[in-house]
């Protein structure tokens, strides 16, 4: 009876026991890492088990092999009043159009992902006619040296070598900046008509105070009629006598300076295609778009 009262006694304490161990060991293994603790029926796995999975299966590193494309370009072109303006007292600002296509390689930074670095080959058409109307360089006197000048199909034809940067920031958004240098093939003529004795720095934008004095339009300017008939009546063209004549001092050529700033939106559904807004200066200030695909 003892031995059994002695067994009740300490029956509760040894399990007490049992359990604070179970516990123990609970609480050893959920500290342990996870790859170290073995799924049931598995052997322990050791330590460094996803170092070395890392190792052996690094990620995928972005390809720097270089890519080609193409894009078409349409702008709009100007030369503002206030930019003529630093090298004339009358003129007449230009407001036009460009367009061109382009080729390009680009290849990715090594070290930024999302950077290219781009060298492209454009050409493309510009026109630079100005509307009709009175033009004098700075330093000369109006009643002698204004004309009234004429921009017939004047335009370039260009080709330019650029470098560019594109910086993107998202799967679908990025910015572009660069420049570049080429060569314009002028087309066209530019035609001079001197303008009345009357001219004076302040009445250079009325047109009819200030224009040739063959042209006789109640509304103001000229005629192309009255222009023509001056070049039959004149031989030497004066403010007295005005007679129309070729500016002989056009060059064939002329080169392109192309500064260039953009934005760029991709299209993750059509792996490739992108548009982009664009604005700088190509011997002229423009604003426009284009569109461009990258090849596989």
């Amino acid at each position: 009876m003892a031995r059994c009262l002695t067994i009740i006694a300490f029956a509760p304490m040894f399990v007490l026991g049992l359990g604070a161990a179970a516990r123990a060991q609970d609480e050893a293994a959920a500290n342990q890492p996870a790859d170290a603790q073995a799924q049931p029926g598995e052997a322990p796995a050791p330590a460094g088990t996803d170092e070395a999975a890392a190792a052996r299966n690094p990620p995928p590193v972005p390809s720097t092999a270089p890519q080609f494309g193409a894009a078409f370009r349409a702008r709009w072109i100007t030369l503002p009043g206030w930019f003529l303006g630093m090298f004339t007292k009358a003129n007449r600002p230009l407001s036009s159009y460009g367009v061109g296509f382009e080729g390009y390689r680009r290849k990715r930074d090594a070290e930024n992902p999302n950077r290219y670095w781009e060298i492209s080959l454009g050409v493309g058409y510009q026109d630079m006619s100005p509307p009709d109307g009175n033009w004098l360089g700075k330093g000369h006197a109006a009643n002698v040296d204004t004309d009234w000048v004429q921009f017939k199909n004047f335009g370039f034809w260009t080709v330019d070598f650029s470098f560019l940067q594109r910086q993107y920031f998202t799967d679908f958004f990025g910015i572009h900046y660069g420049a570049g240098l080429g060569l314009a093939i002028i087309q066209g003529d530019i035609m001079r008509t001197s303008s009345s004795s009357a001219c004076t720095d302040s009445n250079l934008g009325d047109t009819i105070a200030c224009r040739p004095t063959v042209c006789k339009s109640p509304g103001g300017g000229c005629t192309e009629a009255e222009l023509a008939n001056s070049t039959a009546t004149n031989k030497n063209d004066s403010a007295g006598t005005p007679s129309r004549f070729r500016e002989g001092s056009v060059p064939g050529a002329i080169p392109i300076l192309n500064l260039i700033f953009g934005v760029d939106f991709l299209i993750p559904q059509v792996q490739g295609l992108e548009f982009r807004i664009d604005a700088g200066f190509y011997n002229a200030l423009f604003l426009g778009g284009s569109a461009a695909y990258t090849f596989p």
